[in-house]
């Protein structure tokens, strides 16, 4: 028993370090209409329901209304970059493979992996890997530009829209991977049991080329 206690609070650790809750004040007050709801967070954290026979039959069935998210779902968003040129999902569409990485300035372990994102980007670019970066704090501009800056960060920022709700853990950052049909690639990468889309916590380079290299070879 002593063993199991230890155990979960190592994890416990682990995760606060790799990662930050969305919960503190500054993200409630900045997210606060395109935010993760409380409700949200509970039906990420919660069970699935058992599936009938019918489901288990089609895998792919479910409720598109819910903000569950499943393997397979297609990310679809309409929004704008820094300078506030439009985006929407057609820019899937010139590349294989997604990441989207939803981060935060004020976030310790989001700010600590964009090198190795972007040097991810940098070697895997010309293989059909592009590498969106979406954030919602939009009143700490100045550090975003100090951070990316910092990096020589040259692939795609994104402003956060309610469009990315469904994809969200309770924390940053997290990470979807997506085809260029903007399905939610499967990665084996669970998330409190409910799905294995998630990639929550930071990542070092070794881990993401460890991922992205199931994929792009």
């Amino acid at each position: 028993m002593k063993k199991f206690v230890a155990m979960v609070l190592c994890l416990a650790v682990i995760m606060g370090i790799a990662s930050c809750s969305t919960t503190t004040e500054t993200s409630k007050k900045n997210r606060s209409d395109d935010s993760v709801t409380e409700e949200t967070k509970k039906k990420h954290g919660s069970e699935k329901e058992e599936e009938t026979e019918e489901e288990t039959e089609d895998q792919t069935t479910h409720d598109n209304d819910t903000n569950i998210l499943y393997s397979g779902d297609q990310v679809r968003f309409s929004t704008t970059d820094r300078d506030g040129n439009a985006y929407n999902e057609s820019v899937f569409e010139d590349y294989e493979y997604i990441l989207i990485n939803f981060w935060e300035p004020w976030c310790g372990p989001c700010v600590s992996e964009i090198p190795d994102l972007q040097e991810l980007y940098t070697n895997y670019k010309d293989k059909g890997l592009l590498i969106i970066g979406v954030y919602s704090e939009t009143t700490m501009e100045a550090e975003v530009d100090q951070i990316l800056g910092d990096s020589n960060v040259d692939y795609l920022i994104l402003k956060y829209t309610s469009e990315f709700d469904r994809f969200q853990s309770g924390y940053v950052p997290t990470t979807i991977l997506v085809d260029k049909n903007g399905n939610v690639i499967n990665t084996g990468e669970s998330y409190q049991g409910v799905d294995e889309s998630l990639i929550v916590g930071s990542r070092s380079y070794r881990d993401w080329e460890a991922i992205i290299t199931r994929y792009i070879k």
